[in-house]
């Protein structure tokens, strides 16, 4: 019997698809979210064929920030305790796409979109007893560097798509220290995770040869994130929060004050 509950984005390819198997099977219920509805209703069949009816998929955009927050509220209403938010989805195009609510695609997926879940969904996450947001990271030499660019958060300059998908998780890994500090007294815990290669659709967006040398590399990546796993799920990382895993390893993420502070107030200064 299902005991737990878990949300996690970005479930139907990649790092968010390979943790729903263990999560169900450490005893969550598990809510995913995804844009592809034909994918996401085929991966609940074929989970609640082989596990029981505990795994609901969740059609969403998250590029839509008030779709996000509608559904959040409406997440809160229907699911009162929330044990685990898992923020995996993220994208990578080629290309500056804008949304209709005039922010950049690529941050607003990866980034602005976890911000709101968060936000929204903390009274869900405070009633359970031992709650965690996980984010996904990345390599560490990326993502522990300060490198945004505080006034142009909507990437006019320059854009490069890989660059803007290193940056968008960045910043998710500085809103995990400052959601850590600011949860700490909820008790509700926040990490990030360095997932390794693990197998998924990144690079799909980008034309020849790019998209080859992506689909390529992708059939020597790991099916499993072994970091995702231990962070979401392990007894050990209970009480644990403000840390930055690669595989079961954590280090304290320690990001300037200022810089923080900054981030921080550009982001409720974009959505609320």
């Amino acid at each position: 019997m299902s005991t737990k509950t878990a949300l996690v984005t970005g479930g139907t390819s990649g790092i968010g698809l390979s943790l729903l198997p263990d999560l169900v099977k450490a005893g969550f219920t598990v809510h995913f979210i995804g844009r592809n509805a034909d994918k996401g209703r085929e991966i609940e069949s074929e989970l609640n064929a082989a596990h029981g009816p505990v795994v609901h998929f969740v059609q969403l955009d998250l590029s839509d920030l008030a779709a996000v927050k509608s559904f959040a509220e409406g997440f809160v209403q229907q699911v009162p305790s929330l044990d685990l938010l898992a923020n995996i989805a993220g994208l990578m195009s080629p290309e500056r796409r804008v949304t209709d609510e005039g922010f950049e695609k690529t941050f607003t997926v990866g980034y602005l979109s976890a911000y709101v879940l968060c936000r929204e969904l903390t009274p869900s996450l405070a009633r359970a007893p031992k709650s965690r947001i996980v984010n996904v990271a990345g390599v560490p030499r990326f993502v522990l560097r300060q490198t945004l660019d505080l006034e142009d958060l909507a990437f006019e300059n320059n854009y490069k798509g890989m660059d803007v998908a290193i940056k968008t998780v960045h910043a998710k890994t500085v809103l995990t220290e400052i959601l850590a500090e600011r949860l700490r007294d909820q008790g509700i815990t926040v990490n990030a995770f360095h997932p390794g290669a693990v197998q998924g659709e990144v690079g799909r967006d980008f034309s020849f040869p790019l998209s080859t040398l992506f689909g390529i590399a992708n059939r020597f990546m790991a099916k499993t994130s072994e970091s995702g796993i231990h962070v979401t799920m392990s007894d050990e990382v209970e009480g644990v929060t403000g840390q930055y895993f690669v595989g079961r390893k954590g280090q304290p993420l320690a990001f300037d004050a200022a810089y923080k502070n900054g981030l921080w107030d550009r982001t409720v200064g974009m959505v609320g």
